[in-house]
């Protein structure tokens, strides 16, 4: 009598769910004004430069808090002080060790300030800290068994399987031309936008924009305002990846060294150092075993708990504003934007992205003089996701298209006109027991008549495997099929 057993596995590669926490720190910094004020007429603040780096029991998060002051000096005019305040706090988390891969994200909750004796500032900032580690794991799963008097019990699992991921750099040197003669230069301020990946066959190509605010102290004692953009492409190999995948990147560019050609002069020279992450993702859809019942064999289940991906959207959306200037304007120099906060909520069948978007408008009075004003702009979308509910999981990612197109009407109005992109991923934190082995096992005979089956013994059986790979690749690729044959004879 012939009796065989065929357990059918997929292997897969997914971000294992380790631990999540999310904190509340408060960063207390005192800033030294360089003139007296009056009164302190706005403050605001974002982060920037988040680091985040695993240890034993936990994560160390660091990163800069760039932070605009706005105060009112004797004279009563408003004058703009900006301050970079680092920070570092360890969240602790249980079962994480070094290696296991860290998500953070960090946004401000409040910016507290106190003007004490005219020149000096005490600032509390409260920041809000979320981070989930995962650990990269192949895992091989059971997706059917088949057999004489085999039942299976099956769930359905959407996960977003890695393809793979890696880190590049690019250094960008660049000498630029400015506006007007320099003494010296005063500060640097480099941002990436426009950021785009397309995922072609073993590759990521990503495109982007370096934009830069410089500002300079001219012959006059004058501080000075010019602003340059640098596009930049760069291939980032990424093994098996695939048009049609999914690719996740974040830039982080840093100003490594610059020097003004012979002061005073107008010939600037920039080192600037790009850190390029690239991860490729594909949307696994399957049926996996959480059980299976019969005479005779034995079941090995391993919990799972992944991030089950409920559905992705892709939009854009335009933000229209106007704002009335202080001053009368000339004309608008520059425009520079950015979101800030940016954070979503599921409902019953829709999303709700909240955020700010901040602007920075420089324009040129009648005096020939550039001046500056802000708008912060706070916006509400809400989406249709179709199988959202509330208590899901939301990641927002969000980012300005092109240039900021504006409007100057009359002398004050200027209006202006934002395209922002929405890349939004609704996920469902899934723990279940899933079938990853199968076997028959054999009792034990007793004057002809079997043991008790707890007490039988595992057969050692032939097992053949057949296993679909691409030639040369050594690691599984999301979706690889394994079907393994288990035959048993018996008399």
């Amino acid at each position: 009598m012939s009796d065989k057993l065929i357990v059918k596995r997929r292997l897969l590669k997914v971000e294992k769910v380790i631990n999540e926490a999310t904190v509340t720190e408060a960063v207390e910094a005192e800033m030294k004004l360089p003139f007296k004020v009056l009164k302190i007429f706005d403050a605001m603040a974002h982060v920037t430069a988040v680091r985040a780096s695993v240890r034993p029991g936990g994560v160390e998060v660091s990163g800069v808090i760039d932070k605009q002051l706005f105060v009112v000096d004797k004279g009563d005019m408003v004058r703009h002080i900006p301050e970079e305040i680092p920070f570092s706090f360890f969240v602790p988390l249980k079962d994480v060790v070094p290696g296991m891969n860290a998500h953070v994200t960090v946004r401000v909750l409040a910016v507290d300030t106190e003007l004490v004796r005219f020149h000096t500032v005490r600032q509390v900032i409260v920041l809000e800290i979320f981070v989930k580690v995962t650990v990269t794991r192949q895992i091989s799963v059971v997706v059917d068994v088949l057999g004489p008097g085999i039942k299976v019990k099956k769930q359905l699992l959407k996960v977003d399987a890695v393809v793979g991921e890696d880190t590049v750099r690019q250094v960008l040197s660049e000498t630029v031309t400015l506006p007007v003669t320099a003494k010296k230069i005063f500060r640097i301020l480099p941002s990436v936008r426009d950021l785009t990946a397309e995922v072609k066959q073993n590759m990521v190509i990503v495109r982007g924009v370096i934009h830069k605010q410089i500002f300079f102290v001219d012959e006059g004692e004058l501080v000075r305002h010019g602003a340059e953009n640098i596009p930049f492409v760069k291939s980032v190999p990424i093994p098996g990846a695939r048009p049609g995948q999914h690719a996740q990147v974040d830039v982080n560019v840093s100003l490594e060294s610059f020097a003004l050609l012979d002061p005073p002069s107008r010939k600037l020279r920039q080192e600037l150092l790009l850190q390029i992450f690239v991860k490729v993702t594909k949307t696994v859809q399957l049926e996996v075993v959480v059980d299976v019942f019969g005479c005779g064999i034995k079941v090995r289940k391993e919990l799972l708990k992944v991030e089950s991906v409920v559905l992705d959207l892709e939009q854009k959306e335009t933000i229209r504003s106007s704002v009335t200037l202080p001053l009368q304007a000339m004309k608008i120099f520059e425009i520079l934007a950015q979101l800030i906060n940016v954070e979503g909520t599921a409902g019953f069948d829709q999303v709700t992205v909240k955020g700010t978007l901040h602007k920075q408008v420089f324009f040129v009075d009648p005096g020939n003089l550039v001046r500056h004003v802000r708008e912060d702009i706070p916006f509400r979308l809400v989406k249709e996701a179709p199988g959202a509910r509330p208590g899901m999981n939301v990641q927002v990612r969000a980012g300005i298209v092109g240039e900021v197109r504006s409007r100057l009407i009359g002398e004050k109005k200027l209006e202006q006109t934002v395209v922002i992109a929405l890349f939004i991923k609704v996920t469902e934190t899934v723990q279940l027991k899933v079938v990853v082995d199968v076997c028959r096992i054999k009792a034990k005979l007793k004057d002809g008549v079997p043991e008790d089956p707890a007490e039988a013994e595992e057969e050692v059986v032939a097992e053949e495997i057949v296993k679909e790979e691409s030639p040369g690749d050594d690691a599984a690729l999301p979706g690889e099929f394994i079907e393994e044959i288990i035959e048993t004879e018996e008399d």
